[in-house]
């Protein structure tokens, strides 16, 4: 299998993305608040950090080519992920998860992050 240079990163994408792909876990955690240990928490906006900030897989996918993504179509799936989450970030800025769940586009999130995730499953 092809390396990547900084791998932890990859991993980290790769948590933030199964997060994203997975509602029932965003209503048990975001909502709800349930499974954490007192003073633990998860949101949206640590994952956002992860994808946008820490690795920048979301603001330039094809950047990260190499260092965190590897060639094939995982750079292109996550231009697609970005795309949607762009424009609900610009759209509702920073309020509390809920807003984004109830956003009629937030399936397509999951999706589009449900396909990033499988493409970057490789054995």
């Amino acid at each position: 299998m092809a390396e990547v240079e900084v791998p932890r990163m990859r991993r980290d994408v790769m948590d933030s993305l199964a997060v994203l792909a997975d509602r029932e876990y965003q209503e048990r955690a975001w909502v709800r608040k349930e499974g954490f240990k007192l003073g633990q928490h998860d949101d949206f906006d640590y994952h956002v950090h992860v994808l946008y900030d820490d690795t920048e897989v979301l603001r330039d996918p094809k950047a990260a080519i190499g260092s965190v993504l590897l060639p094939g179509d995982e750079a292109d799936r996550l231009e697609a992920l970005g795309e949607v989450l762009d424009r609900l970030l610009e759209e509702h800025g920073d309020v509390d998860d809920i807003a984004y769940l109830r956003d009629p586009r937030w399936p397509e999130v999951v999706r589009l992050a449900g396909l990033a995730l499988a493409a970057m499953v490789r054995e």
